[in-house]
């Protein structure tokens, strides 16, 4: 009982991110020549938050879509465009069975626009490759052993690289120390922090020992308990972020 009311108090504080989603996600897909990418970014995501989709069209969302759509890109004339979006009905079978089935949404997103283009999207497209390293049920964290990336400006294409695992974390890092400089990254910092507080302080309320310890730090020193509190705070929340978080990258190449 107890772990499950760990597992509840995370996942409700991590899901306050939302930034992030607290449950591995379905991804959209790149269709390239033969091939059909996973995306572990999701293009279409500003688009919507000022340009919605009407209220009634998902009647059902499951917790591994959030978003509530699966879109499908092409890059056609340097162009990344959308090939078809759809939402997914969830149903039984005449035996029992739970089944799925895609139901293309476009025309409900777009319109009679043939070939959608993201002309709003700045960033690259994150497409994992080969066996997959290490399963993290959260997002798109899962690590996988090589990754394509397509570089996007203003919806045209710019260029691509295909690149193993390390050199992906290496990207990743580069990307990540120039992220920390910026306003964006400092107030959801903050934000992160704030909800890691709140949920030492949910588990202070159900675990008595977790309590007791911390009230005996405080005891010993309080000036010290609070200034390795808060860098605890600091360094765990970075750590979130750093390993969560890919919409900061929006170059394949960066400057020392």
């Amino acid at each position: 009982m107890k772990i499950n009311k760990i597992f509840i108090i995370v996942s409700l504080i991590i899901f306050s991110l939302n930034k992030i989603s607290a449950t591995a996600q379905a991804p959209d897909y790149l269709i390239i020549e033969k091939d059909t990418l996973k995306l572990h970014c999701n293009p279409l995501e500003t688009y919507f938050e000022k340009n919605p989709l009407p209220d009634n069209t998902f009647t059902t969302i499951s917790t591994g879509l959030w978003r509530g759509y699966i879109a499908y890109f092409k890059i056609k004339n340097n162009k990344l465009i959308v090939d078809n979006i759809y939402k997914i009905r969830y149903y039984k079978d005449d035996q029992g069975n739970h089944k799925e089935e895609l139901i293309s949404i476009y025309t409900i997103a777009f319109k009679e626009i043939k070939d959608f283009e993201c002309n709003f999207y700045n960033g690259v497209l994150i497409c994992p490759r080969g066996e997959m390293l290490d399963y993290v049920h959260m997002g798109y964290s899962s690590v996988y052993e090589n990754y394509s990336l397509f570089e996007i400006k203003d919806g045209n294409y710019v260029k691509e690289v295909h690149i193993s695992n390390q050199e992906y974390i290496d990207l990743k890092l580069k990307h990540f120390q120039k992220y920390k400089e910026s306003e964006e990254y400092k107030k959801i910092l903050a934000e992160t922090i704030n909800s890691f507080k709140e949920s030492d302080k949910e588990l202070e309320k159900e675990f008595k020992d977790i309590k007791k310890e911390n009230n005996k730090r405080k005891k010993q020193n309080k000036y010290l308990y609070e200034k390795e509190k808060e860098l605890e705070y600091v360094k765990s929340a970075e750590g979130f972020l750093f390993f969560f978080t890919t919409n900061n990258i929006k170059t394949i190449d960066i400057t020392n």
